[in-house]
């Protein structure tokens, strides 16, 4: 990168230097001069992970600061020293690396750990522990569950509109009620409108005829809880998946649970055209609230729920999310530019650059330049956008490229 795209970078993030490194200067594969030079002027601000990720971009001979930075944080902090650098089991320097980094540290650290750095001094074959995996866990949504349905019925029976919807459907699934279809429609809607039942637990015995009560309960419910069961049953019951996700982006947009439908939003976007048709609206819902770790979770549950099975999660599906999340980004960019906000806009092309999303999003990022009123540091990072995406085939799409610009448009934006 050039110093005046990493300098803007730098503005973007509040003039902190370690976001800028994390999230961008060394997710690059190749390291240039100037991003060298950026390192080495931050070089205090960087934990120990950013320098082991520096070094691994070093040319052979040329990780001298990186390895005079580790015997610095050596001697501050040896524990600190010992976990995070003599602990890593499959860190590998080169013999020279190590040579140097025992030369400085000798007499000025703990004799343990002195022995363990001198250790590494001989090459000698390393018995690395067996593979892991980290599965992800995929949340189930609330249960759905049975209750006393005829609680109540005795030799008096109490007035309907004393009863709860669920035991007036007991009622008159056990003969103790005359109620037709059209009556029972009608108070079910009314119930939706007006009262403050929950109809979670007894949502699988209601009939079909409450379909159109059950939509209004689901629009209208203050309880993300329930607005997820019903929507599963609207779901099981032939409601398109438009009309569904109309109400629980809708409630979110209004403020609502959004980690109680989450599940249920997930298992709509499993497909890459579930998310070339409603990854960006339902994106966008969750930016407007500023939704970030639930914007996380989403993916990663539908990520998990697209791989049920053992299947294998196809590059598409990975590109069309980066693709909606690169629209949402330039969404408000564009937003903030029209507003005079040029935090906001430095913010949104600062996440979006981490990105790698097909070069048919370039048009979008270019139509950036045509907004009136953009300052120098908007104008560097649109074309720094402008480069990364021109030649991109989004064959470097990773959830990790997305993680991070989740990250980065939460770090520039607080």
């Amino acid at each position: 990168m050039r110093k005046a795209e990493i300098d803007a970078l730098v503005r973007a993030h509040r003039g902190r230097a370690r976001p800028v490194a994390f999230f961008h200067v060394l997710r690059q594969p190749v390291l240039e001069p100037d991003d060298h030079a950026f390192l080495s002027e931050h070089i205090e601000e960087l934990g120990t992970s950013d320098l082991l990720r520096w070094r691994a971009r070093c040319e052979s001979g040329f990780s001298g600061p990186v390895i005079q930075q580790l015997a610095r944080l050596a001697i501050r902090d040896p524990a600190h020293f010992q976990h995070e650098v003599l602990g890593v089991p499959r860190l590998t320097l080169a013999e020279e690396e190590w040579i140097e980094l025992s030369d400085l540290v000798r007499g000025k650290v703990p004799a343990a750990i002195y022995e363990r750095v001198l250790a590494r001094c001989r090459r000698e074959p390393v018995q690395w522990p067996s593979e892991f995996i980290l599965s992800p866990r995929v949340r189930s949504g609330p249960p759905l569950l049975d209750g006393d349905e005829l609680d109540g019925f005795g030799a008096e029976r109490p007035a309907l509109r004393d009863l709860p919807v669920a035991k007036i459907l007991a009622a008159r699934r056990a003969g103790l009620l005359s109620l037709d279809d059209g009556a029972l429609a009608a108070l079910a809607m009314e119930r939706a409108r007006g009262s403050d039942e929950d109809w979670s637990a007894d949502i699988r015995r209601f009939p079909a005829v409450l379909r159109d009560a059950i939509l209004e309960k689901a629009r209208r419910t203050p309880r993300g809880a329930e607005r997820a069961n019903l929507l599963v049953w609207l779901e099981a019951h032939g409601v398109g998946r438009a009309a569904l996700l109309d109400i629980a982006l809708g409630s979110i947009r209004a403020g609502g649970d959004a980690y109680a439908v989450l599940p249920w939003l997930a298992r709509q976007l499993t497909t890459r055209a579930a998310w070339d048709k409603h990854g960006l609206e339902t994106l966008s819902a969750l930016m407007s609230r500023r939704a970030f770790s639930e914007i996380g979770e989403l993916v990663t549950l539908a990520w998990s729920e697209a791989g049920q099975g053992g299947k294998e999660v196809s590059r598409g599906f990975l590109e069309a999310i980066q693709v909606a999340f690169a629209l949402v980004l330039l969404g408000m960019a564009r937003e903030a530019l029209a507003a005079g906000h040029q935090e906001g806009a430095t913010a949104a092309l600062s996440a979006l650059a981490c990105l790698d999303p097909p070069s048919r999003v370039s048009r979008a990022v270019h139509e950036l330049r045509r907004v009136p009123g953009a300052s120098q540091d908007v104008a560097e990072l649109i074309a720094v956008n402008e480069r990364l995406v021109k030649h991109s085939d989004a064959r470097d799409a990773s959830l990790e490229g997305f993680v991070a610009a989740l990250h980065a448009i939460a770090d520039a934006s607080c």
